[in-house]
Order: structure tokens, then sequence, then C-alpha cells
């Protein structure tokens, strides 16, 4: 299914889907008092340098709106929010509120579309029964889902059903007015790999219920997409992805590790994960940064994040297209011209650029890692011989 994505309110599309190239989204956001919304703008502008797709805005402050706004007005490319981050801060920082209400939420979702946001993550597929989940479950940990828990936990406090399930039809006129773009939350997506291996059927079951949602979404004429895997094996993320794309037939996001053990380097685990997940057809790669599971990641942190994904989302486009012309445009140049080879046909060339830099390569075919018996240099003097 083919996707576009922007806002009415502004002039910036985004086209995705039907096996087009993927796309890769990174996360900023402000999440304490402590953090700085300035360096998280930085971050989005370092995120759109080196081949981000998609800004994700993940902030959790009373003054989210404002922090967005801002974003908006320094980085030109697609964001995304949270819709339930909103309500979750504006109750947080009330004095007065324990819980919000479906009028909170649709008032949210309506300034958020009025404001420029081009897609937004709706959690609908968690519901009252979910519950009960979490006092009867074979999980070590029943569910990674910052959003999810939010919403079960004002499920709790009001003992009424889901907002965001009960009043998806209002969301989608919002949406569409706008031309807002809905993600589905996955709550249940494994939290490590050993729940992805021996307790998964809760996320078969929630992705049951985002296939309806996507369809109604699909048949009101918004576009949709559906979040998927979160810690997987390699050997099962395959299998998942093409299972998972089959029962939603909308496009697919991933936002992946392959292994609980790479903490301190999530981004390698992530990158590992992620080309998997698009050879077996994954529309969008959510950049993992190796602070993924430590703390607020930095700019550099993000950088790497983002680098890595747009590796990973290539690899594994060669390996589900089997387009390789831009592996062979690289070639050919390092064939003609040594290491340089093509920056333009790098995946992140500003950074290709940067290494180039750093290790003082110039024309010729040699380096330091090889000097004078540089094997293209070689090949050339056997060729002459």
């Amino acid at each position: 299914m083919k996707m576009e994505i922007g806002n009415i309110k502004r002039n910036k599309k985004l086209y995705a889907g039907d096996n087009k190239y993927p796309k890769v989204l990174a996360s900023i956001g402000v999440s304490s008092k402590g953090d700085s919304a300035e360096r998280e703008i930085e971050k989005a502008k370092l995120a759109q340098k080196y081949g981000a797709d998609i800004i994700i805005d993940h902030s959790l402050m009373a003054n989210h709106y404002e922090i967005q706004k801002r974003i908006l007005e320094n980085v030109d490319m697609p964001l995304s929010a949270i819709a339930v981050y909103d309500v979750a801060a504006d109750t947080l920082y009330s004095s007065n509120k324990k819980y919000f209400t479906s009028d909170d939420i649709l008032k949210a979702i309506e300034r958020k579309a009025e404001l420029g946001i081009d897609m937004l993550t709706i959690h609908a597929s968690v519901l009252k029964e979910d519950i009960n989940y979490f006092y009867n479950n074979e999980r070590i940990i029943p569910c990674t889902s910052r959003g999810g828990t939010m919403v079960l936990e004002n499920i709790n406090k009001t003992g009424k059903e889901n907002f965001y399930f009960t009043h998806f039809d209002e969301i989608l006129k919002i949406a569409k007015r706008y031309k807002v773009t809905i993600s589905l939350g996955a709550v249940f997506r494994p939290a490590n790999v050993y729940d992805a291996v021996n307790a998964n059927s809760k996320y078969w079951e929630e992705l049951e219920r985002n296939a309806k949602l996507a369809k109604k979404a699909k048949d009101f004429g918004v576009a949709v997409m559906v979040e998927g895997i979160g810690h997987c094996p390699l050997n099962l993320i395959p299998e998942l992805v093409k299972k998972s794309k089959e029962i939603c037939g909308v496009p697919y996001r991933v936002l992946t590790v392959a292994t609980d053990c790479g903490l301190g380097f999530d981004h390698v685990s992530s990158a590992i994960a992620a080309s998997s997940a698009v050879a077996a057809g994954a529309d969008f790669v959510t950049a993992v940064s190796r602070s993924e599971h430590l703390g607020l990641p930095s700019c550099d942190d993000l950088k790497e994040a983002v680098i890595s994904a747009k590796i990973a989302a290539h690899c594994g486009y060669i390996a589900r297209s089997g387009d390789i012309s831009l592996d062979k445009q690289m070639s050919t140049a390092r064939s003609e011209i040594g290491c340089r080879g093509s920056v333009s046909a790098a995946i992140v060339p500003q950074m290709t650029s940067e290494a180039l830099r750093n290790h003082k390569i110039e024309n010729g075919k040699k380096c330091t890692m090889c000097g004078e018996f540089c094997a293209l240099s070689s090949a050339d003097r056997i060729k002459e011989h």
C-alpha cells in the first residue's frame, strides 16, 4: 500500500510503502525539567543532515506544544508525535487532574493537527480487558510501550474503555481533515528476546485489533501504518514481519533490536535486526541509539543511530529488491579512483566526506591502510605489465 505523509497545512510530502526505499525515523524529545529544548532541536537538525526522513518528538513536558512548534519552524521535514503524551503531560503537571477524558484526547489531537504535525501514533489497540494481563502472563516484562501503559493507567483510573478505541471514528475525522497520518502503536510488542520466543501471543492478539483499525482508517481515506516488532531474535524476524504485513495490509514500521545483551551499543543490535526486517518487507525503520535503554541520547548518539539505521535499511533493501545500482556505482568509482569512491553513492554522503577528511585520503589508489601495497594499485600494475 502506497502512502503519503504530510499535513495539509505544510508543503512537505513524503511517499512510502509499495516496496519503496525504506524510510528512517529519528526520535528526539524533552522528558524532564533538566532537558533542553534547544538541544532536541539541534538533534532534529542533525537527524535531517544525516538522512532521517521523519522526526518523532517524544516530549513529555507541560510546554510540549511550544516545543513542537519550534521544531516545525526549525526543521523542514515531516514531524511525528505520540498522541497520548499531550494529555498525559497535561494531567501530570496539573494540580487538579488525576486522569484525562475523551474530550481532552480529541482536543489534543485537533490541536496537534492544527499545529502542523504530520503523523500521530495512536494507542487504540490496548483495551480495558488487557489490565488483567498484567496479573496473569508468562512474560518477563509484560509491556514496554510508554504510551500504551499511559493509556492503561488511565483506563484503570477511570474504569472506562480506552478513549482512543471508543472515539477512533472521531480521531479519523480530524486526521482526514488535516491529512494527518495515523501510526497504530504496538503496545504489546515484545520487550525482550525471551518474551519474543516464549510469550508473544499477546502481540498477535493486538495485531489483529490493529488490522481492523487499519482497515477502518483506509476505508475512511486516512493514511495509516502499523508499528511492529521490538526485541526479537534474528531467526524469527523474517516470518514475523511477513505474517504481520499479511494480516494488516498496510505499511509496517519496526523499532527493533536482535539481542538484549547489546546494552550501551543498541544501535548495533538494532541495525542487525532492522536490515533483516526490511529484507522481509518492513517499510519504516526507527533509529535506535546506543543509549536506548540507558538514558536520553546525546547529539552524537542520535547521529550515530541515524547513520546505523540508514545503512541497515539499505542492506535490507538490497536483499528485498535486488537493486544493487548504488553499490555498483560505488564499486566502479573505487576501481577507477581508489578509496575515495563515489561520495554521491554513499548512503550517508555527509559522513563519508567527514571520514575522507579525517583519514586525509586524496586522489590516488592508496590509503594509510595498505599504502603502496593497495590491491587496486597492484591490479593496475599487473594490467600494465
